[in-house]
């Protein structure tokens, strides 16, 4: 049976225009702190939790031995999550925080290798190299403006990447179980729970009568878009498509962030964002095990002529 990969491809490019628009998009509430990161928070996941419910029905019974991995990845993939995304991104520029946020890859290869798995050398190499170029945006936080903020806001960008990396190789166990949104439903359920003590009390002090449309518009997009529709896209893109193609999108986000960013004027583009840039995609596309133009065969050529090995 063929299946219809143009689907699949039109709602990862949707997906894609969505985070990067979002970057941008969210600054547009947050730069004036007509309401703060953890107040947004709390509005999105209880936004998300009720749109999951809305569409796909109540959540079904869980079983209790799965509680703990149900807390685990709400607290890793949405609380945690999210919360470090949204105030670093207050504190930092779209680009910073899409060229970081592209490292989610290889943080997750380097969480596998700790559980136990193996990499070789030349995905060594990429996640070196694609630390290296997170490392030049963050060390250009010392010398742009903003100078300490940008810089924490850079870092919980970076932290967030590494609870959502936690996520991920947690999550498809349960979603192979009950079912991508099934899970979401009870992920967002918990995470209202967990985000009530770091947003309530900023949430009812939100000045709603201060916003003007375009602020609205904005907080509407986060909500509706970025938490709903961007995860349901992704979802159904799966099954027309295989999870390698749904991670190659992510090299489409900082090009898309970049440029909505200059057109909104929420950013100005560097010559160093584009060295970073190609730094950390290049290591993530080695540490995925993409070797271009027979790289290893090569490597164990030049190892025997060295060592004198025999065929």
């Amino acid at each position: 049976m063929n299946k219809p990969y143009w689907k699949a491809h039109l709602m990862l490019l949707a997906v894609a225009w969505i985070y990067g628009a979002n970057y941008s998009i969210a600054k547009i509430i947050l730069d004036p702190g007509l309401i703060s990161p953890n107040a947004f928070i709390l509005l999105r996941v209880m936004a998300g939790s009720l749109l999951f419910i809305l569409f796909f029905g109540l959540p079904t019974r869980i079983e209790r031995s799965d509680w703990p991995g149900l807390l685990y990845c709400s607290f890793t993939g949405v609380l945690a999550n999210q919360l470090l995304f949204f105030n670093g991104l207050a504190l930092t520029s779209p680009i910073h925080a899409s060229l970081i946020m592209i490292c989610t890859p290889i943080i997750v290869m380097l969480i596998r290798v700790v559980q136990g798995e193996s990499m070789n050398a030349v995905q060594w190499i990429g996640c070196f190299l694609g630390f290296g170029g997170a490392y030049l945006v963050i060390r250009s936080s010392y010398h742009g403006e903003g100078g300490g903020d940008t810089l924490s806001g850079d870092l919980m960008v970076l932290l967030n990447a590494v609870f959502f990396g936690l996520f991920l190789t947690r999550a498809p166990a349960l979603i192979s179980k009950y079912g991508s949104f099934e899970l979401m439903k009870w992920l967002f359920l918990f995470a209202i729970i967990m985000c009530l003590p770091f947003g309530m009390v900023q949430l009812s002090q939100v000045d709603w009568w201060k916003m003007e449309p375009v602020h609205g518009w904005s907080m509407a997009f986060v909500l509706v878009c970025t938490t709903f529709l961007a995860y349901a896209f992704n979802a159904k893109a799966l099954e027309y498509s295989h999870p390698s193609l749904v991670s190659n999108y992510i090299y489409l986000q900082p090009l898309i962030a970049a440029l909505i960013a200059i057109w909104l004027k929420k950013d100005h583009l560097a010559s160093w964002h584009l060295y970073s840039g190609l730094m950390i995609m290049a290591g993530v596309y080695m540490a995925g095990g993409k070797l271009p133009f027979d790289f290893e065969k090569k490597c164990l050529g030049i190892k025997k002529i060295l060592f004198r090995e025999q065929e």
